[in-house]
């Protein structure tokens, strides 16, 4: 087939010039708007290209003409300035062409610089200056929308604006090619959007035509200079691969080794941004960040960032003592939200456009090494997770660990020890808050620890809040004053501990009515042997998903083991309730999960409950000891009275008469004690033994053991 050219084909007969539209040509205000026109005009004019955006649409948008230069002539138009569609596509194409020639190609000596760098043949230079006019110059997504070509067609539409034949561009454009695999376009797969196919990076099109291009400023319009450790690597001794990775990383850097990727992943707030900075700043290494928002605040998509990520990995591939930090990696690799929105055909994001094989390439060529961060992997597709070399999962602190952290960025008496104790025990506590919080409660200079210890539990609180964390910074999980010799148990504690102590483990089940101590001595067991305890309730681990409650208990032993810390599950009863009477299959799924993690644990585990009638049986036989937690004994009572009551103003008979009372109180609790003791300081009424016994026996009263079934008549 003959593919005849338009300047091979006759101009229309002009001689009814009511049917014949006439046009006018237009100055062009710049050389970029010149050098697009004469890019158009010169595919425009292959006359297969003319007949399809001219002839067989019934409309062709404006931009179009825009594009050629081109404006509807009107009856004051001068007749000799006047031409048909295709002569003034002919003359204005001799009009581009010396517009061209008189102005200075700034692109040109742009592409130059960046082709050098990334050794760029002429043929790709040539298709790359294509690229950027079809990116910044309005026009050219009508006109390739309208010559709806194919791939081929396409080859040689670019061929014919840039002086090449269709062969040599669909070569410069073979997937595996310098310029497809540079990173410079959103996917690494050309002509797939028929809208443009050279879809050009937008910050690479804005770079290109600055005036004042360099190779390091075109580095900043993609990636910016890594953020200064706040924390030190230390301050990960919690993460057991911290260590690994700082020696990975080293060696890498050392050896200018190929491919190397690490992958964080774990839970907003557990440091995982600030350990690539103290990694990087320990070992020397020059940090550069993907950033995930343009300069304006606005999100950069997923394929976008990795495009830039690619053209970076280029330009620092001859530079030594690098590395890249990729963090909210999720809008590449996916995420949970898309993996259900798959299920509709939808997505968030446009990682799909990436192409595997091309991010695969270069997850195993990259000659910087990456490190990866991200939130959650649940959804990444396996074909890349098994392309890191490390996968690491951070976890928050820890009791220990972030009391550590709290004695290093406090000076000494700055805060008392019972805040610092609080402070320990938050939950999602971030490492970097800590130091930003000691700073600033040392710029305030508040005089007194008391008032210091109020900012800093204030500030915490309220930081907490805006993550979106659980705000609520715990009490003391064990008063000072706490005696172990108020406790019912059926079991030799003190035996019980020294036990513990020699370094064994032990499963056990602590059970008995609420308030008699169970989780408080848990808490004491952790202070004598010295090891922190996590407690864990139905809300920390409880979820309305499929799997992730199982998820979440594992997590939990997991997390305990390596913060070598007692595990406490508080109101196990909702874990380890008989499957016998399971009537979901998720129920059985949990009590399964919890008896794994059981057995496999190492450390000391504790299960509390009140209901331990309801357990499923096969649980109770995994429990080395099962301890019976129960009412105080009359002589605790009398004990206990004796320690918090107050005889002033009160008789001896009055005291004598209030024993009495106490001695028939027969389900009293610690956690009895320390609720009338809460009233009392809450109204200021003096604590006499009169008014405590009336308190506790409300106190029972409101307990089911108190509610007596009476037979006859009331009075």
């Amino acid at each position: 087939m003959i593919n005849l050219d338009i300047d091979d084909i006759e101009d229309d007969p002009e001689q009814d010039e009511g049917k014949t539209k006439k046009y006018v040509l237009k100055e062009f205000d710049s050389r970029l708007d010149a050098m697009g026109a004469l890019y158009a005009l010169r595919i425009v004019r292959n006359a297969r290209v003319y007949r399809r955006v001219f002839e067989r649409s019934s409309y062709v948008d404006d931009e179009i003409f825009e594009l050629l230069g081109l404006a509807p002539g009107t009856k004051r138009t001068s007749p000799d300035k006047a031409y048909s569609l295709r002569s003034a596509i002919k003359r204005q194409a001799v009009l581009a062409e010396s517009a061209m020639s008189s102005r200075r190609d700034v692109l040109a000596r742009n592409i130059g610089k960046l082709g050098d760098t990334l050794r760029f043949s002429d043929d790709e230079r040539r298709i790359l200056h294509l690229a950027v006019i079809t990116r910044k110059v309005s026009g050219f997504t009508e006109l390739w929308s309208n010559a709806s070509l194919s791939s081929e067609g396409v080859c040689e539409a670019i061929g014919r604006a840039v002086g090449m034949t269709g062969a040599a561009v669909g070569k410069a454009l073979r997937p595996n090619g310098r310029l497809c695999r540079s990173g410079l376009f959103e996917t690494a797969r050309i002509f797939l959007d028929d809208r443009n196919p050279l879809e050009l990076n937008s910050r690479v099109g804005g770079a290109l035509v600055s005036p004042r291009f360099e190779i390091e400023q075109f580095l900043r319009c993609l990636i910016r200079k890594g953020g200064k450790p706040r924390l030190k690597l230390e301050d990960y001794s919690h993460i057991g691969e911290a260590e690994l990775v700082r020696r990975y990383m080293m060696d890498a850097s050392a050896h200018h080794r190929k491919g190397v990727n690490v992958l964080l992943y774990g839970l907003p707030g557990t440091g995982k941004t600030e350990f690539v900075r103290a990694l990087a700043g320990e070992l020397k290494l020059e940090l550069h960040e993907v950033p995930n928002e343009d300069s304006d605040g606005d999100p950069i998509r997923g394929n976008q960032r990795f495009s830039s990520y690619a053209i970076c990995q280029k330009i620092l591939a001859g530079r030594r003592r690098q590395v890249i930090l990729f963090d909210e990696v999720e809008d590449v690799f996916g995420n949970s939200a898309n993996a259900f929105l798959a299920l509709f055909g939808r997505s968030f994001t446009d990682d799909s456009r990436l192409g595997k094989s091309w991010t695969n390439e270069i997850l195993e060529t990259n000659p910087v090494p990456t490190i990866w961060v991200c939130n959650d992997i649940g959804a990444m597709d396996r074909a890349y997770l098994r392309r890191f070399d490390m996968v690491a999962e951070f976890r928050a602190p820890g009791p220990a660990a972030t009391r550590k952290m709290i004695e290093r960025y406090f000076r000494p008496h700055e805060i008392s020890d019972a805040c610092a104790e609080r402070l320990s025990t938050v939950e999602q506590l971030p490492p970097a808050q800590i130091e930003r919080v000691a700073k600033v409660v040392r710029s305030l200079r508040s005089t007194s620890i008391e008032c210091r210890d109020r900012e800093v539990l204030r500030l915490v609180e309220a930081s907490m809040r805006a993550m979106d964390l659980k705000a609520a910074v715990p009490t003391a999980p064990l008063p000072a004053h706490y005696d172990p010799a108020f406790i019912n148990a059926d079991s030799d504690l003190g035996l019980l501990i020294k036990g513990l102590g020699q370094g064994a483990g032990a499963r056990m089940c602590f059970y008995g009515p609420p308030g008699t101590g169970k989780t408080a001595f848990a808490h004491h067991l952790g202070r004598k042997l010295g090891q922190p305890v996590q407690v864990k309730r139905s809300s920390d681990l409880l979820d309305c998903y499929l799997g992730e409650t199982e998820k979440k208990i594992a997590n939990a032993f997991r997390g305990a083991q390596e913060a070598h810390a007692i595990l406490v599950i508080d109101e196990a009863d909702g874990f380890l309730r008989d499957r016998a009477g399971a009537s979901r299959s998720w129920e059985v799924t949990q009590v399964n999960e919890l008896l794994t993690q059981m057995e496999a644990f190492e450390g000391i585990f504790i299960a509390s409950t009140n209901l331990v009638d309801t357990l499923d049986a096969a649980s109770l036989r995994r429990f080395d000891f099962k301890v019976k937690f129960d009412y105080l004994t009359s002589a605790q009572r009398r004990s206990m009275l004796a320690r918090i009551a107050s005889t002033a103003g009160e008789s001896t008979d009055e005291g004598y008469r209030a024993l009495a009372e106490l001695d028939r109180l027969e389900t009293l609790t610690p956690g009895d004690f320390a609720n009338v003791l809460r009233q009392l300081h809450v109204t200021g009424a003096a604590p006499t033994a009169t008014l405590i016994v009336q308190r506790l026996k409300q106190e029972a009263a409101m307990k089911p053991e108190g509610h007596k079934h009476r037979i006859g008549f009331l009075r």
